[in-house]
């Protein structure tokens, strides 16, 4: 009696809403991290036309293996723990990482100029430029002065061979745009190729991803293909890198606003009205260093977790991937600012890894690096804690993907605390 009384005075608790698909595992004590990753999914987009994972490694064991929603919205494709995401912009840590291998191994140096291996790419002013400045973004080169289409990009020899015939970005403001979104993969993929003789995506699959079973591509083969995601756009995220209007000065001169803004981030754009370009065959077959990277969540992390452990490794220790030394260096503090096109603040260490906020957490994000760009993908190495974390999601939104990293570094941190 006294039971069905309180039952009938006591407010039922409301049902919470189900993420029916989310699918995946998580280790114990990560429970919370399935929650937090529930209710992104939930607020991602419409249902059918999202889709995303979450990877977390550490001390290399996967402890967080999380997928969810749809990959292809056109074919219906649900999203797999093996689903491969265009990583765009994000793609610049994975192009670093190959730089700096080659560096590990002798076979460059970052602070030498870059014509000492390519003899063309000096003309025009640019015969002091070095690898640490395009992967920096401080090379004052964030764009191209020809007319370029979205065919072009599909060319990395063409655009080498136009990169040649360009000077340096007159505009003041040139050298701290830190988004550059094209010219820093095109040069660094030539150095590679020129230094040591294999195209960059060959070179990446044999030294990093093959050797360390990593899921992560430049370019795609057909066998990929039916289990790469297709990306498509949330509300209002291309007005973000819509050009400003250019503003008339004194004698009627336009300052040259949208100009700098156009040759940067709309030659073209990598965020073109049709994001289905970025699901054409052709594109996910071509060689586009800087955003042609393709990972699932797994890979990512795997190999955020792989830089985390070699981060903090004694010197001298044979590494999994890069030696302590270049690590350290990479993570050296180089150049922050506050970029003149997009706003937000960046800050790139000497290797070109962006350096990340400790947050809420610094027992764990002290000393973080990884990339976090616009859209659709974050991923962090966390050094101090010898992890590494993914998000990734295929409808690209102006949001970051904090909220739900700041939630894995918080079970990340308990995790420390009771081990």
């Amino acid at each position: 009696m006294t039971t069905s009384l309180v039952r009938q005075v006591l407010p039922r608790p409301r049902p919470r809403a189900a993420t029916a698909d989310v699918h995946g595992t998580t280790a114990p004590g990560f429970a919370s991290v399935r929650h937090s990753f529930e209710r992104a999914c939930r607020d991602a987009g419409p249902p059918g036309s999202r889709g995303s994972a979450l990877a977390v490694v550490q001390d290399g064991e996967l402890v967080v293996d999380l997928w969810h929603g749809t990959a292809d919205p056109a074919t219906g494709t649900p999203w797999t723990g093996d689903t491969l995401e265009p990583v765009l912009t994000g793609s610049h840590g994975i192009l670093a990482t190959a730089v700096l291998l080659l560096a590990d191994m002798g076979a460059l140096a970052l602070d030498r100029p870059i014509a000492d291996h390519w003899p063309e790419f000096a003309a025009r002013g640019k015969g002091a430029v070095t690898l640490r400045d395009v992967l920096t973004f401080t090379a004052r080169l964030p764009a191209m002065a020809a007319n370029l289409g979205q065919r072009d990009v599909e060319d990395p020899y063409l655009m080498a061979a136009l990169l040649e015939l360009d000077g340096l970005e007159e505009d003041p403001r040139a050298g701290g745009v830190l988004h550059g979104p094209w010219t820093a993969g095109w040069i660094a993929a030539e150095v590679i190729r020129r230094v040591d003789g294999r195209e960059l995506d060959l070179f990446f699959l044999e030294e990093i991803a093959g050797p360390l079973g990593l899921d992560i591509h430049f370019g795609l083969v057909p066998d990929q293909l039916p289990r790469t995601a297709r990306i498509s756009y949330g509300t209002d995220f291309r007005a973000r890198f819509a050009a400003p209007a250019a503003r008339t000065v004194r004698g009627g001169v336009c300052d040259g606003d949208a100009d700098l803004y156009g040759r940067v981030w709309n030659n073209p754009s990598p965020f073109p009205a049709d994001p289905g370009v970025w699901s054409e065959s052709r594109r996910r077959y071509a060689l586009v260093p800087s955003l042609g990277a393709y990972a699932s969540a797994r890979g990512l992390a795997r190999l955020q977790g792989v830089l985390a452990e070699d981060a903090v490794r004694a010197p001298g220790e044979e590494p999994l991937l890069l030696s302590r030394r270049t690590l350290d260096q990479a993570r050296s503090f180089w150049v922050e600012g506050l970029d003149p096109l997009l706003g937000g603040v960046s800050a790139y260490g000497e290797g070109g890894f962006q350096l990340l906020d400790e947050g809420l957490h610094p027992a764990v994000r002290s000393g973080a690096f990884g990339h976090q760009g616009p859209g659709s993908v974050a991923y962090q190495a966390w050094p101090r804690a010898r992890a590494g974390a993914a998000w990734v999601r295929n409808r690209l939104t102006a949001g970051p993907g904090a909220p739900v990293l700041d939630e894995v570094a918080g079970a990340v941190a308990r995790a420390l605390r009771t081990a």
